[in-house]
């Protein structure tokens, strides 16, 4: 059902490429840098995104604490899609997380699926916020938690 509702949504990017033509505030400020409470790595996550197009862009996530024991890591890559809106707008992104965390075997080197979706504000200035609301699954099993991201673009 999970991979089902990923699919859609990655279908649904490709669909809507042509709307990416038109021009908009990505095309002038790309490249979003921020940081993320919550949402797609559970409790916090510094990110990158690059819009290729004014609607579609590929992001990139690190988080990452010490134990006791070692430490674990969650890594985010997804996929996102603005596709109403300029300044203020739907997201809607799809992706995977890579887990990584030394003394923890039923963790390490595993890979989670990513789903979510939520409101942008971009300002001309650069300024962006953006509460979500996240799907994270593996398999049959899968958490929801809410997020928000908050950061510049350039």
């Amino acid at each position: 059902m999970m991979k089902l509702a990923v699919s859609l949504v990655m279908v649904a990017a490709f669909i809507l490429l042509p709307i990416a033509a038109f021009g908009g505030i990505r095309d002038e400020k790309p490249n979003l840098i921020g940081g993320e409470l919550g949402g797609k790595a559970l409790i916090y996550s510094l990110s990158y995104e690059r819009y290729f197009f004014n609607r579609v862009g590929i992001g990139v996530g690190a988080m990452g604490f010490a134990v006791s024991e070692g430490g674990v890591g969650l890594f985010p890559i997804y996929l996102s899609l603005i596709p109403l809106g300029d300044r203020h707008g739907l997201y809607i992104s799809a992706g995977a997380d890579y887990a990584n965390a030394s003394n923890w075997d039923e963790v390490s080197g595993t890979w989670l699926g990513i789903y979510s979706i939520g409101y942008q504000y971009q300002s001309y200035s650069g300024f962006f916020v953006r509460p979500t609301i996240n799907m994270i699954y593996k398999g049959d099993g899968y958490i929801v938690l809410p997020g928000v991201a908050i950061g510049g673009s350039f």
